[in-house]
This record gives structure tokens, sequence and C-alpha cells, in this order.
């Protein structure tokens, strides 16, 4: 037993070894990895998501997601029977996005205002890239059609909404908390969002940056072909659409994959959303589930717009 184990560390240790060895002699490959994963933050996910992170935080801590929730309460418990309190975890997910989704469902069950049924099921419909993202980086930059932009945002978010609706917790169950009196003063407020915000932030890098390098050991030791390599889109979404727009593929069906790229969300997104949901009893199986079944219909979607208008 005890060899098998000494062995098992033994083959830890030449792996640890041959990554080092890799990263170390194409350094130059990975310094520019790494200066790619900071400028997709810097430059396409940070400014999307830092306003709605913030915002998020100081309307929790001032009790408002309650008068947040009567706007939206009626639709969201008939059409995907959670509570009404989801129903911001709803709004603010539509406009900033995944892993975003994720920070503002473990907001709110921390403060008691949603249950785990609820948590689980709004993390498995409110899985929406940003809009910005898509019509920006992806129609604009990489497609380099604005209309094909708005058929993928159209398509994703359809998708999303039509997972919610199978989806169903039929019992209900309400999570009744008490407004607290403390009367906190707006800077220390704001001081605590952005500690908040600021660790999630880094978090959200360090995961990115990590795949980033881990595609691109994958990419030196197999050598995948130009057109094939948005496979990596599966591990981390923006490494996929980089390659994805780099290769000799029909815009349309350029279009088709990128949407099933950022419905999918990648492994990296995953770890994301499962790092800042930390110590929930929410699963990852039903996600993952809920994030194959996106893909494929949001794809069916894109390409019967596609078909249809061009």
């Amino acid at each position: 037993m005890n060899i098998i184990l000494l062995m098992k560390k033994c083959l830890k240790i030449i792996f640890l070894a041959l990554i080092i060895y890799i990263l170390i002699s194409n350094s130059f490959n990975t310094m520019e990895s790494i200066k790619f994963a900071f400028k997709i933050c810097i430059d396409n996910l940070f400014p999307a998501i830092i306003p709605f992170m913030l915002m998020s935080d100081i309307l929790i801590s001032y009790n408002y997601i309650e008068d947040i929730s009567t706007i939206l309460n009626k639709i969201m418990i008939k059409l995907f029977k959670v509570s009404p309190s989801a129903s911001f975890i709803f709004i603010m997910s539509i406009f900033s996005g995944s892993p975003s989704n994720a920070k503002y469902i473990n907001d709110l069950l921390n403060s008691n205002m949603i249950t785990i049924k609820d948590g689980q099921n709004c993390l498995n419909f409110c899985h929406f890239t940003n809009p910005i993202f898509i019509l920006g980086t992806i129609g604009y930059t990489y497609l380099q059609d604005k209309r094909l932009g708005l058929i993928i945002l159209i398509s994703h978010f359809t998708g999303s909404i039509i997972i919610g609706l199978f989806n169903k917790n039929n019992n209900i169950y309400y999570n009744y908390y008490i407004k607290t009196n403390d009367k906190k003063s707006f800077i220390n407020i704001l001081k605590q969002s952005i500690s908040k915000t600021v660790d999630t932030l880094f978090l959200i890098l360090g995961v990115i940056t990590s795949f980033i390098i881990l595609t691109n050991i994958i990419d030196l030791i197999f050598k995948i072909p130009t057109n094939f390599k948005f496979i990596y889109g599966i591990l981390e979404i923006s490494q996929g659409l980089k390659y994805l727009s780099l290769a000799n593929l029909n815009i349309k069906i350029k279009a088709i994959i990128a949407q099933g790229l950022i419905s999918f969300g990648g492994i990296c997104v995953h770890m994301q959303v499962f790092s800042i949901i930390n110590n929930k009893k929410i699963r990852y199986k039903p996600y993952l589930k809920a994030r194959i079944i996106h893909m494929i219909i949001s794809s069916i979607i894109t390409y019967l717009i596609i078909n249809l208008l061009y």
C-alpha cells in the first residue's frame, strides 16, 4: 500500500515537473497567454460586471431586495416557480452575466432571502453571457457582423429562459427574513462592497488565467489544427472564440459554434461559479445538464434565425 502511495506521489511530481518544463521552455507563449487573460478581464469582463456587483451588494445591504422583487414577483412565481426575491438574481444576471449570477445567488443565500432550491433553479436558468460581450466582442470583433451578434444574443437569452420554464420547482418555499435596523453609513457599506467585489474579481482573474495557460499547454502538446482550435472553448470561452475567429469556416457556422460555446459556458466559468458559491448545497450535475441543454437549444434557435434572415 505504501508503495502504491509512493508511486502516486512520484507520478504527481513527474507531472508537475513536466508542466513546469513546458512553461519554462515556452516562456514567450506562456507570457502571451497571461497577457491575453489580463487583457480579456481588464478590457472586457471587469468593466461590464464591476458596477453591477457593487450595486447588488449595496442594494442587499440596504434591504431593497424585497422592494425590487415586488415588481416581478407574479412573473417569477407563475413562470419559473421560484420565490419573488429570485427576480433580483434574474434581472441582475441579464445585465452582468455569468459568473456574476453566482455572486447574487450566494449573497441572497447568505442573507437567507432565498432557499437552496431557489438558488439551484436560478443557477440553472440565470446563466446569461454579458450582452456587451456578445454584441461587442463576439458580434463586432470576432464575427465582424453586428446582426449575427444580435441573433446570438436573442437566441442565448431565449434558450436560458426556456430552461427556466421547464426547470420548475413545483413546491415553493419562501424564506422570510427580518430586516435589520442597523444603521450603517454609506461609506462603510461601499467599502465592504468594494472589498467583496475585489475578492471576486481576483478569483475570476486567477481561474481564467489558469485555464488559458492550460489550453496553451494542451496546444503545445497536441498541435490541434487551427480550424478546430475553437474546441478549447469547452475549457475557456475567450480562447475558443479567439481561435474560432481565425478558423477558415463559413461565418454562419462560426456564429452557431460561438453560440454553443457561450451557452455551455466553459469549464472555466463552471469552476468560477462553484468557487463563488462555496460550501453551499447547490449541486453541479443539474447545472452541467442545464448548460448542455442550453447549448443545444440556443444553437438550434441561432441556426433557424440565420437561415430565416440570411
